[in-house]
């Protein structure tokens, strides 16, 4: 028996449910949608305000909401959860059975590096598992498993960067790191940079190892938020990197994800 199947079972067994994309997220997993979008606090509203979007609401729960979108005659799933990379794995493996292949990551990302610029769009070349949930994502619970590296699938990767400068959006790869506590991580940004991190943020390691046990189509979006490195932070950016980060936001991510 493959892993997923272990974790999905065994969650059965304690849950009283089978069907945990519908109980939690009011999704169809029967339901060939042309893409699940996973979105960390982000409302798809925000994303496709621009848009002629039907969007309808079909699950609310106190900190994530699941919804049905129509763009365009197309027909997508939306699931709202909240920050962090234990909310990303809880959300992923409710995927499993869903007969959607193609999941899209929306989120933010902070910049490492001084090429990386407010509103900038990246996807990642490898992640780098800094945070705890990832952990047990394997057949043990073991500290070797921590800040191991994680890789999109190279033809799903390599398809969308090839979709994306065909619409000539510069779509760029970077190394990020993954972390548990924005507040923490500024005490131990030099360990974090020895791992030639390009980027950081919280989800997107436990994002793709979910994607690989379940041998799902994954791919992550990132829209730089701030830059340590430039000083253009996140608490306290001026409303220059805050108007180019939500337009970036609004146009940018929205013309590739319905691209895919």
């Amino acid at each position: 028996m493959d892993l997923y199947n272990k974790i999905k079972l065994s969650m059965e067994k304690y849950s009283g449910t089978v069907d945990f994309l519908n109980e939690i997220y009011g999704l169809d997993e029967n339901e060939n949608y042309e893409a699940i979008f996973l979105a960390p606090t982000w409302k798809p509203e925000k994303i496709f305000k621009n848009y002629d979007a039907i969007i309808e609401l079909v699950k609310e729960g106190s900190y994530f909401n699941g919804y049905i979108l129509k763009i365009d005659g197309k027909k997508y799933g939306y699931i709202q959860a909240g920050s962090g990379a234990s909310n990303m794995v809880d959300l992923c493996l409710t995927l499993g059975n869903s007969k959607c292949k193609k999941i899209i990551f929306i989120g933010a990302v902070g910049g490492l590096k001084e090429d990386l610029k407010i509103g900038d769009i990246i996807t990642p070349s490898k992640c780098i598992a800094g945070d705890g949930a990832s952990l047990y994502l394997y057949e043990t619970l073991s500290k070797n498993h921590f800040q191991k590296e994680v890789y999109p699938k190279q033809d799903v990767k390599e398809n969308v960067l090839s979709i994306a400068k065909k619409m000539g959006l510069d779509l760029k790869e970077k190394i990020v790191y993954c972390t548990d506590s924005i507040f923490c991580e500024y005490l131990h940004l030099n360990e974090i940079l020895q791992f030639d991190s390009e980027a950081i943020e919280m989800e997107t390691a436990a994002f793709y190892r979910c994607m690989e046990i379940m041998n799902k189509d994954g791919i992550a979006i990132l829209c730089v938020s701030d830059n340590l490195l430039t000083q253009n932070s996140l608490v306290g950016r001026s409303s220059e990197d805050t108007h180019k980060f939500h337009k970036s936001r609004e146009t940018l991510i929205p013309k590739l994800v319905l691209s895919l």
